[in-house]
């Protein structure tokens, strides 16, 4: 897979790029800092992810998304900006955006974002699609209503995913470690997909030292 930054600020392109090779998700890893650059190199590259900030030298990076959902483009974006306006904010949703990050923000946030869309992209390659597999892909509101105040469906994504890929059966902080996510932020999640009976814990009892609490997906 392929990602393109476009971003005018060098200092905020390196950040961007140094996390991206930390992750080690992507083959090849393109910058453009104007829009016109970005438009040549989406018009000649296999481009899978583009990180969009949204003011350019030479434009507005929403209108570039806007000309690229015209075109009906299949490439994935999460902005990454420092406009907070709440009209900015809509558009970007409205426009299909997978993340909206607002600087700064900490490798433990990118590294989400990134996950998202690894996530989304692993899900849609499957023949078949559950119905809650789409919604929390389409984030409805049924589902938002129905999660605990402080919880997202974005994150609630990326922790199934990774109990998906986990060793079974798991403990939180093992948890922690594969999602990157704090002890206390997973621990908030796993009680919720107890008490929503998917999954199931267990106590696991050992020859030397006190048993513990692992959990299992039904």
């Amino acid at each position: 897979m392929n990602v393109l930054i476009i971003e005018d600020d060098p200092m905020v392109e390196f950040i961007h790029r140094n996390y991206l090779e930390k992750i080690e998700l992507f083959q090849l890893i393109y910058s453009a800092a104007t829009v016109q650059d970005a438009e040549a190199l989406l018009a000649k590259k296999a481009i899978d992810l583009i990180l969009l900030d949204i003011h350019l030298k030479d434009g507005n990076g929403l209108d570039l998304l806007t000309k690229l959902r015209m075109n009906k483009t299949t490439h994935e974006v999460i902005l990454i900006t420092a406009a907070n306006e709440a009209q900015s904010v809509k558009e970007g949703l409205h426009l299909g955006v997978i993340d909206y990050l607002i600087k700064p923000f900490t490798f433990e946030r990118f590294k989400q974002s990134i996950e998202l869309f690894k996530n989304k992209k692993q899900r849609l390659e499957s023949a078949k699609i559950s119905q809650e597999t789409i919604d929390l892909l389409l984030k409805k509101a049924v589902l938002s209503e129905e999660l605990e105040k402080g919880l997202s469906v974005d994150t609630l994504d990326f922790v199934l995913r990774a109990i998906q890929e986990i060793k079974q059966p798991f403990t939180i902080q093992e948890l922690a470690d594969q999602c990157g996510l704090s002890h206390v932020s997973v621990r908030k999640y796993i009680n919720y997909l107890e008490h929503t009976d998917q999954l199931k814990a267990e106590m696991i009892y050992t020859k030397i030292g006190r048993p513990y609490k692992a959990f299992r997906w039904l």
